[in-house]
């Protein structure tokens, strides 16, 4: 017959109420973990280095709103503009740039405080002394020197060297200068100070990959530029300088290809000066020795056709120089990226854009280079790229040149068509006609390149940079360590913690701990649970005494009878997996419950290879149900009166060398007999089931069967074989008990009497009722030594133990 309980607590449905009743009872746990993690976490965050950071805005000149001055220098910027803004990051973090600022701040040399707790970066006015290498490229490996300053004597004692302040000290085979910082606190002591000393290449790669660039939106020219560093001085200082050697290499560049245009043009304007000059004093001896001093009508008709066939043919023949000089410079590519020269003088374009997009993509080229090496696979396709744009280019090219040759032969034809005309020009008309004509083109020649000169004279006047600083660098934080976030990770490992140790104290047991394993694997009927007593005598419940664990008695007797113990089928076995599980302790106090309703209780102690229900008891052993058996004491030498009324203890007698075997002679049998006729109950506390077969022989003697489960006592493999006991009908109406029921998590003092009544977080169910993870009492309250401090660290480390 199945339990019937008296109500039926629904199962909680909210997975935090779930959580929290799981793990609330162990709140001392998470008090202790949580503090430590917590304190851990405070002095790892005292360890690490904070970290400051600066930024700034800065405007990119947008090329499609430039002036028309700047024209000639803004030929190759015929991208988009969001296309620019993402070619000026690359150059603004470029190696070249980087490595300029490092040298221009003496970065490679970096002083430290090496701190008790942490390491300390010291810069500008926090550092003592400022370290400048006279040859920076001469730094090619790291070292770490520690140095110690003597104000006093105004000395520094670095790699077993003394130097006087302000001099020089030669560290592997690179000369620096000491400069010393006479505002910093010369009192200070206990400082170990070092400097950190670091190939330029290497620190300018560092930074370049902290710097931290990106446009305001997609259609903005403006910049965030920002970068952390250790030091927030240092983060000003370096995007500062970094703005400064930006422009100024990008004015440098425009200089550059200006100065090349101009040479170009210079050259070509000696030409032509010496050319026009020839020509004049040719057209004065002409006119002096033939005595003509001007031509007639017909004559200045065909002069004007002819000069203007000649202008447009001349500026032909300067537009294919031209195309002469690019053809020298694309198979011949200079050190400097885009100097493109005399490109202010191509009309073309096409071939303009042509020779940006090569600009661009071996910028990407030697991006590539420095970033991934000479045969990866970025290179490998930067290379087809460039070659790709430089064939396009010749081809553009000789595209033009043919054009260009078809026009001078239309040229040259009609010119010829014309010179028919001066078969109708007197002779000396017609000399001083071609002489005339010569002279013009070359004024419109020379006219053509001084025009040009001085645009590319105004352009590079004006050259201005293109990034204007709006915001400037400011520094901010610390942004990291985020201390929050150090005490929200110390919090969560605390707590994981504990939740651990509970899940290693509860989930991976190999002990049964909650009611529900035992009814997940057995389907058998529980009576009852019984909480850990902490008393130190075995008898827990008398006439009067309303304490928890008594009235958990009374509910075991009540339920038993629901199973059909009673008057009629008054025998009842209790027994176990293994020692310990409290048999004799749940016999003893059943029985005890039984004679509070007026009946008459024979307890017989059945475990005959280690009997101690006598002892508990106080009776005496011998004789007993050994010497009842083989017929040497009679039935009422056996029956042994106790304290507590209409109890009596039948003892096992003398321990037998044969227990298994006494049990089934016919003396045993009789026994029986005498006792149920006798009492009211007959209470069998027998051997466990695990190590022997004494309790399987007395079934046939027995109504009911009383089967203890100990919490953190009884293992869970054994669950398995009460459920085949039960399955092959080895006992009588098997019903189940969980016994030593203690109350989950950790009890300290008036905690732990606000739990003693009432319901607790248990591993049972509480008194047989509800479910989840149960609802047991902790303790009996009458017991005053269950509260107290003390018990709290020894509780502790049985969980920390398991």
């Amino acid at each position: 017959m199945n339990e019937q309980p008296l109500f039926q607590e629904k199962p909680e449905t909210n997975i935090f109420v779930q959580i929290l009743q799981k793990y609330l009872p162990f709140w001392p746990l998470f008090a202790l973990t949580i503090p430590i993690a917590m304190s851990v976490s405070y002095i790892y965050l005292r360890s690490q280095i904070p970290i400051y950071g600066a930024s700034a805005k800065v405007l990119l000149k947008d090329p499609n709103k430039g002036s028309g001055d700047s024209k000639v220098l803004d030929a190759l910027n015929i991208f988009s503009e969001k296309k620019i803004v993402d070619n000026e990051i690359l150059v603004l973090k470029s190696s070249s740039i980087v490595q300029e600022v490092v040298k221009e701040l003496d970065l490679y040399a970096t002083v430290y405080n090496q701190g008790k707790v942490r390491l300390e970066e010291l810069y500008g006015q926090n550092s003592p002394i400022h370290f400048v290498a006279l040859q920076e490229d001469s730094i090619v490996s790291y070292n770490k020197y520690f140095f110690t300053v003597n104000w006093k004597n105004r000395t520094v004692v670095i790699n077993k060297q003394v130097v006087p302040f302000d001099s020089s000290v030669v560290l592997d085979n690179t000369a620096y200068r000491l400069m010393i910082n006479n505002a910093y606190n010369n009192a200070v002591t206990g400082k170990n100070f070092f400097v950190l000393i670091s190939p330029v290449a290497a620190v300018a790669g560092g930074l370049s990959g902290s710097i931290r660039a990106s446009p305001l939106s997609n259609v903005s020219t403006v910049l965030d530029v920002s970068l952390q560093t250790p030091e927030p001085a240092k983060c000003v200082a370096i995007l500062t300088r970094l703005f400064e050697v930006y422009n100024r290499e990008g004015i440098e560049d425009k200089n550059l290809i200006a100065s090349k245009t101009l040479a170009f043009i210079e050259d070509r304007l000696h030409l032509v000066i010496g050319q026009l000059d020839s020509v004049e004093k040719n057209i004065v001896s002409f006119k002096s020795r033939e005595s003509l001093y001007g031509v007639g009508s017909q004559a200045e008709l065909f002069l004007g056709k002819v000069q203007d066939l000649d202008k447009r043919k001349g500026e032909i023949d300067l537009q294919l120089e031209i195309l002469n000089d690019i053809k020298t410079y694309i198979q011949n590519k200079g050190k400097k990226t885009g100097t493109v020269p005399s490109l202010a003088l191509v009309t073309d374009a096409t071939l303009s854009g042509l020779l940006g997009q090569l600009y661009q993509a071996e910028f990407d080229q030697d991006n590539a280079v420095r970033i991934t090496g000479l045969q990866s696979e970025p290179v490998l396709m930067a290379n087809e790229k460039v070659r790709r744009l430089k064939a396009d280019i010749k081809e553009n090219m000789a595209n033009i040149r043919a054009n260009l040759l078809t026009v001078k032969g239309d040229i040259i034809a009609k010119t010829n068509l014309n010179n028919g005309l001066l078969s109708q020009v007197p002779q000396k008309e017609r000399g001083l006609l071609e002489i005339s004509r010569q002279q013009a083109v070359k004024n419109t020649i020379y006219s053509y390149l001084l025009q040009k000169k001085e645009e590319t004279a105004l352009s590079s006047a004006s050259t201005s940079s293109d990034l204007r600083v709006i915001e400037k660098a400011s520094a901010y934080g610390p942004v990291s360590p985020v201390a929050k976030n150090f005490y929200l990770t110390g919090f969560i490992v605390g707590l994981l913690s504990a939740v651990f140790l509970v899940l290693l104290k509860e989930q991976f047991k190999s002990k049964v701990l909650f009611r529900d394993e035992i009814e997940g694997k057995t389907i058998l009927p529980f009576v009852g649970e019984i909480v850990q007593s902490n008393t130190k005598t075995p008898i827990v419940i008398l006439e009067g005494k309303r304490t928890v664990i008594a009235e958990q008695f009374r509910a075991l007797r009540t339920n038993l009878a629901y199973i059909g113990l009673n008057e009629q089928h008054k025998t009842l076995l209790v027994t176990s997996s293994i020692s310990g599980e409290g048999k004799s302790f749940i016999a003893i106090n059943f029985a005890i419950s039984l004679t509070l309703t007026g009946k008459k209780v024979a307890l017989m102690e059945m475990d005959l290879r280690k009997p101690k229900l006598s002892k508990l008891m106080a009776v005496n052993r011998d004789p007993g149900i050994s010497n009842f058996i083989v017929g040497k004491a009679g039935f009422e030498e056996v029956i042994r009166p106790t304290a507590i009324p209409n109890l009596f203890i039948v003892p096992a007698g003398v321990i037998p060398p044969n227990p298994t075997e006494l049990i089934g002679k016919p003396g045993f049998a009789r026994l029986m007999q005498l006792l149920k006729k006798e009492f009211d109950y007959v209470i069998i506390d027998t051997a466990p089931v695990g190590p022997v077969t004494d309790a399987l022989l007395l079934n046939d003697y027995c109504d009911v069967t009383l089967y203890v489960i100990r919490h953190d006592r009884t293992p869970k493999a054994f669950l398995k074989m009460i459920n085949e006991l039960n399955s092959t009908k080895k006992f009588n109406n098997m019903c189940l008990v969980f016994n030593g029921v203690k109350k989950r998590g950790i009890n300290i003092g008036s905690i732990s009497k606000a739990y003693g009544y009432g319901y607790g977080y248990g591993y049972g169910y509480g008194s047989g009722y509800g479910y989840g993870y149960g609802y047991g009492y902790a303790i009996d309250d009458s017991n005053p030594d269950s509260f107290g401090l003390k018990k709290m660290w020894r509780r502790i480390k049985r969980i920390i133990r398991g």
